[in-house]
């Protein structure tokens, strides 16, 4: 178990011995920590850590935390209390606590959580500066007709925003939890700390909503490419066919080999149905090109 301390600016620093006031702990840790209170509920959690929640107890709140992290998702369990924090990360999840945690506002093992996951927010917001940016040259690109690929783009972009999306409103409903059922873990700075956060967190989850209906636009107007792709290909399949028709007819009608038809047997009887294949073709043609369909 690493254990740390907060000093008065809210920075971490690693405690020795049995001081300290924030705690990291493997999952194999988690049955021997005697100061961890319900700690058959947090195990029961670590195996399926599936999104954000909160649960108030009289000593304690205790919760999950999912995040996206753009690789294996971050994972843990958390035990809040008036003076410890408690960090329990779930198997094959990276640490919770990275050296780059920046300092923690307030300074007390809730605010320490709450760097946590503003670290993570501010991350994912780079996240969706860069999301946006790819959309608009995709829109680019498909407004040119550059469309080899874009199936598989769009779909891997949408994963990436239902994910986020899905993170926020989790995180939403996390500080809204915290601050409703827990007021008696939480000061007054804290709650406003946790409201800030829960405000951020909406407004994230609001512009990742704003780019899923832009990648539904683009899906939109990507089926009508296609569509019109194969409006053309059937508009020109239909032109060949019928300027084609009319010549198949003679070729049919004069394949017959009957006696008495006309100019089979006459010097210019060939240039002549030559002639009137090369006429009906031609008034075909411009036909269809007065048409606007070539």
């Amino acid at each position: 178990m690493r254990r740390y301390r907060l000093d008065p600016a809210g920075r971490l620093h690693t405690a020795a011995g049995n001081q300290g006031n924030v705690f990291l702990l493997t999952p194999e840790e988690l049955p021997r920590c005697p100061g961890l209170p319900h700690r058959r509920a947090l195990a029961a959690a670590l195996e399926n850590i599936r999104y954000c929640r909160a649960a108030a107890y009289r000593d304690c709140v205790q919760g999950t935390i999912r995040l996206p992290t753009g690789g294996m998702p971050l994972r843990f369990c958390f035990c809040l209390n008036d003076a410890e924090l408690y960090l329990i990360p779930a198997p094959e999840s990276p640490a919770p606590l990275t050296p780059a945690l920046p300092a923690a506002a307030p300074a007390t093992p809730a605010g320490v959580l709450l760097a946590l996951l503003e670290q993570h927010m501010g991350a994912d917001a780079l996240v969706l500066q860069t999301l946006e940016k790819r959309l608009n040259a995709l829109e680019e690109a498909l407004a040119a007709g550059h469309i080899r690929g874009f199936e598989s783009t769009v779909m891997a972009e949408r994963r990436t925003l239902a994910a986020l999306h899905g993170a926020y409103a989790q995180l939403v409903l996390l500080g809204d939890e915290l601050q409703a059922d827990a007021p008696r873990m939480l000061n007054r700075a804290e709650r406003a700390a946790w409201q800030r956060a829960t405000t951020r967190a909406a407004r994230l989850r609001d512009e990742a909503e704003t780019l899923r209906e832009y990648i539904l636009q683009l899906w939109q107007v990507y089926q009508s490419r296609i569509e019109l792709e194969q409006n053309r290909v059937v508009t020109m399949l239909t032109v060949v066919t019928t300027l084609f028709l009319p010549l198949s007819l003679i070729v049919g009608w004069y394949g017959m080999n009957f006696d008495g038809m006309l100019a089979p047997n006459v010097p210019w009887g060939y240039p002549t149905v030559g002639a009137v294949c090369a006429l009906v073709l031609g008034a075909g043609l411009l036909f269809f090109r007065r048409k606007g369909m070539l």
